[in-house]
């Protein structure tokens, strides 16, 4: 009689632990009614915690929320609304063009005037030759992608629109501008350098008071009410609150995640450790180790360092391990040695909505078979929908001895 040995992945803990593996053994008996399905829970006594109670989280507080008095403080503001900016730089744009819907921008010009919007689009493409935003720009070293930023930023539809209603947004739309171009350089910086460009905001925002000035006008506090808006709005709609004030919370929320990643890189010999006591436990019939996540990398790992002739097929799901030997930083096997004869028939299931999921023929040819799979879900809900999936079943009917 065949056992299932059902090993979770990283940050799991009860309950979550026992519903899925519930739903789990459930499954599996449609498919395999004869099969054992057993717990393999090494969360409790082997997953990470914060032993000291978090002390060594900085913990902060602000005086004002974005509900309060006043709103949020200047400095939560402007962070919050760099922080959307940086993602999107056209965010506060797309605010101007749609909050300027309503404005009669229909008023006739004097003979051979141009439409405001017009100017302040030749006043941005000449920007580069400005000497204050050149040297602004210098500073911060975002002198090399500055034009491509501007360019791509006046040419956008989201600039356009805006632009159009230049007369009735006024500094507003100068200091979003301003800001668009700043943040779309900070990307361009970013692609360039193949990670994040060290820009500091004393530099951000000297570069973006330049490029307000050479636009033709000084804009208000943190970038005028149309500024104000915006990041008011994205913090209302929990767009990115300033982090550092939840980060107890966010850090005990995340930690058992990250940190049991890091204790099994440190010292994973205790998780391998407890996954071969539950094979020994097994008293007859072979086993199947159905491992997630990081559950897959120790169960590999076990499977490397020692022989278990009693598991007959390791089946991993949503694992990491082939990306680690990959990287050479899988402990016990170094990047192309090849993987040892106790290692037995081995299935590797993906599904490439699953960012954190690797295949691993490409590095173990010959001795793993990749299965793709569709959970239908976004990441990273992606990453444990494998056990409610019908596809993951499917492999799993098809493998099973």
């Amino acid at each position: 009689m065949t056992t299932l040995l059902f090993v979770h992945g990283t940050g799991v803990r009860e309950p979550a632990y026992g519903v899925t593996f519930r739903r789990f053994a459930e499954r599996i008996a449609r498919i395999r009614p004869d099969a054992v399905v057993a717990e393999c829970y090494w969360g409790e006594l082997h997953g990470s915690r914060l032993h000291a109670g978090g002390v060594t989280i900085p913990a902060g507080t602000s005086s004002r929320g974005p509900d309060g008095p006043g709103g949020a403080e200047d400095e939560d503001v402007e962070v919050a609304l760099w922080g959307v900016l940086e993602r999107d730089p056209l965010f506060e744009l797309r605010l101007a063009a749609t909050d300027s819907q309503s404005a009669d921008d229909d008023e006739e010009l004097p003979p051979h005037a141009l439409p405001a919007g017009q100017v302040l689009a030749a006043a941005a493409l000449r920007l580069p030759a400005n000497p204050a935003v050149a040297e602004a720009a210098a500073a911060a070293h975002l002198d090399d992608v500055l034009l491509d930023a501007i360019q791509s930023v006046v040419r956008s539809d989201e600039a356009g629109e805006a632009l159009r209603h230049a007369d009735a947004l006024g500094g507003e739309l100068r200091g979003a501008l301003a800001r668009a171009v700043v943040a779309e350089s900070l990307l361009c910086a970013d692609e360039e350098l193949g990670g994040t460009a060290p820009v500091d905001g004393r530099r951000r925002d000297a570069l973006v008071t330049a490029i307000v000035a050479g636009l033709g006008g000084s804009d208000r506090g943190v970038g005028g009410a149309l500024g104000r808006f915006g990041a008011n709005l994205a913090l209302k709609l929990g767009v990115t609150r300033p982090v550092e004030r939840r980060r107890v919370a966010i850090t005990e929320a995340s930690a058992p995640a990250a940190g049991d990643v890091m204790l099994y890189l440190a010292r994973g010999g205790g998780i391998r450790d407890f996954i071969a006591e539950q094979v020994a436990a097994v008293e007859s019939g072979p086993v199947v180790l159905v491992a997630h996540s990081l559950g897959g990398i120790a169960g590999l790992e076990l499977l490397i360092s020692q022989s278990l002739p009693q598991v007959e097929l390791l089946v991993t799901v949503g694992s990491q391990a082939p990306y680690l030997y990959e990287l050479n930083a899988l402990p016990t096997l170094p990047y192309n040695t090849g993987l040892p004869g106790s290692v037995p028939r081995w299935v590797n299931v993906y599904d490439r909505r699953d960012l954190l999921s690797f295949t691993g023929e490409g590095v173990f040819p010959g001795r793993v078979e990749d299965r793709v799979v569709d959970n239908r879900a976004p990441f990273p809900r992606s990453h444990s929908a494998y056990f409610t999936a019908d596809p993951f079943y499917a492999v799993l009917d098809e493998v099973l001895p």
